[in-house]
C-alpha cells in the first residue's frame, strides 16, 4: 500500500482564538492524516497556544505593523507572509478573515505556493466597498478556491462579478459544530423563570441594542423572564461598553465564559439578532445543546433556522419583531420542547463539523 503524502499546510487567521476555536477540529483532521500545519496568526492569549499545540499545529506571530496607514501596514503584513510562506514551504496556504484572507492569498502568490484557498465566512453588512472592491477582486483572482459560509454571499460575489467561471468554489455550513462536546442537553425548569441566553462579542452589528431594547420591554410584562448576556468587549468601532448594559438588573452580564455550555444548558431559548454574518458558531453551538433559536433573516443567520420549527426568524434592527418572537415562547411554553428536538436534530443533519471537514479537506486536495 502506497503511504500517503504528507503535505504542509499554513493556515492564516485573523486571531490566535479564531484558529483554536474555529478551526481546532479542521486541524486535528489534516494532523491526524500525518500532515503538518503552521497557523500564522496575531498575538493571543497562552490558552489558544496552547490548544493549538494540542492539535498538533505550529505557531508563529503576525505582529501587526506599527503605521497608521492601513495600505502601509497592508503592504508591510504581505510582506511579512511572503516571508514566512517562503521560509516553511508551504503547499498549501487555506486563510479566513476577510483582511486576512486578502492579504494572504496576495502573499501566497507571490511565494509561490502550489494551492490558495480563501474562506468568505462573512461579507460586511454594509457592502464589499468597506473592505476595498479592488484588492478584494485581486485577492479571489490569485485562489485556486474560494470556500463560503453560506450561499448568500457566494451570490453577492458573483452578481458583482468577482468569481470568474473557472474558479473553484465550495458552500459549507460555517466552521461546523463539534456534536459530540456540544451534546443535547435537557431543558431546565421553569420554576425560576424562562431563560433567554446571548452569546456575543458586544458590538452593534450583532444586535446587543436590540437584544437589551426588548429585554427591557418584555421584563415589564413579564416580570420572572431571565435575560443573560455573555461575551467579550470589543474595540471595533460599533463596540458596545460593558457598562451600558447595566440597566439595573433586567439584563444579567455573564463577561467572557471560557465555557459556553454550562450557560447553554441553563437557558431555554437562544437569541441572537445579527445584522448579517457567515454562519455564527454560537448558533451551531445552542442549535447543538438543543435549544430552540431566534435570530434574524440575515445571510449565514437565515440557514440556521427552521421558521417556527427549531426557532423564529425576525428582521435585523427590529425590536417589535425581536420581542414578538421572544414572547411566543413565554405566552406557550410547550414550543420548546418540539423546539429543543429539532433544533438539535438540525445540528446532527446540517452543522456536523466531520462533514464540513470531509468538503474542506477535499478543496484543499487532501482527500
Amino acid at each position: 500500500m502506497t503511504k500517503p503524502v504528507s503535505e504542509r499546510i499554513a493556515l492564516v487567521a485573523p486571531s490566535a482564538e479564531s484558529a483554536a476555536i474555529l478551526r481546532r477540529d479542521l486541524i486535528e483532521a489534516l494532523t491526524a492524516r500525518g500532515h503538518r500545519v503552521l497557523c500564522l496568526t496575531p498575538p493571543g492569549l497562552g490558552k489558544y497556544a496552547r490548544i493549538l499545540r494540542a492539535a498538533g499545529a505550529q505557531q508563529r506571530i503576525l505582529e501587526p505593523p506599527p503605521s497608521p496607514l492601513r495600505l502601509v501596514t497592508d503592504w508591510q503584513m504581505i510582506s511579512s507572509l511572503v516571508t514566512q510562506f517562503k521560509d516553511w514551504q508551504p503547499n498549501v496556504v487555506v486563510s479566513f478573515g476577510l483582511r486576512t484572507s486578502m492579504l494572504a492569498a496576495h502573499a501566497a502568490r507571490r511565494a509561490d505556493v502550489r494551492r490558495v484557498v480563501t474562506m468568505v465566512n462573512g461579507l460586511p453588512s454594509d457592502g464589499i466597498e468597506s473592505v476595498g472592491r479592488r484588492r478584494f477582486a485581486e485577492a479571489l483572482r490569485a485562489s485556486d478556491a474560494v470556500v463560503f459560509h453560506n450561499r448568500d454571499d457566494e451570490r453577492t460575489l458573483a452578481r458583482l462579478g468577482l468569481l470568474r467561471p473557472s474558479l473553484e468554489t465550495v458552500v459549507v455550513p460555517g466552521s461546523g459544530i463539534n456534536l459530540t462536546e456540544f451534546r443535547a442537553e435537557p431543558l431546565p425548569t421553569l420554576d425560576q423563570g424562562l431563560v433567554f441566553l446571548m452569546l456575543s462579542r458586544l458590538e452593534r452589528r450583532r444586535g446587543v441594542l436590540e437584544y437589551k431594547a426588548a429585554a427591557q420591554r418584555i421584563k415589564k410584562a413579564w416580570p420572572n423572564a431571565v435575560f443573560r448576556l455573555a461575551g467579550s468587549p470589543s474595540d471595533a468601532r460599533d463596540a458596545v461598553p460593558p457598562e451600558s448594559l447595566d440597566d439595573g438588573g433586567t439584563l444579567e452580564y455573564l463577561g467572557q465564559l471560557d465555557d459556553v455550555r454550562p450557560a447553554l444548558a441553563a437557558c431555554h431559548v437562544y437569541v441572537y439578532p445579527s445584522y448579517a454574518e457567515g454562519m455564527p458558531r454560537s448558533i451551531l453551538e445552542a442549535l447543538a445543546t438543543g435549544r430552540p433559536v431566534i435570530t434574524t433573516r440575515t445571510p449565514g443567520c437565515a440557514e440556521t433556522v427552521d421558521e417556527k420549527v427549531s426557532g423564529c426568524l425576525v428582521a435585523p434592527a427590529d425590536v417589535a419583531e425581536l420581542v414578538v418572537a421572544m414572547e411566543s415562547y413565554l405566552r406557550n411554553p410547550g414550543l420548546l420542547s418540539a423546539g429543543s428536538r429539532a433544533a438539535r436534530l438540525k445540528a446532527e443533519r446540517r452543522f456536523d463539523v466531520n462533514d464540513v471537514n470531509a468538503a474542506l479537506l477535499r478543496t484543499l486536495g487532501l482527500t
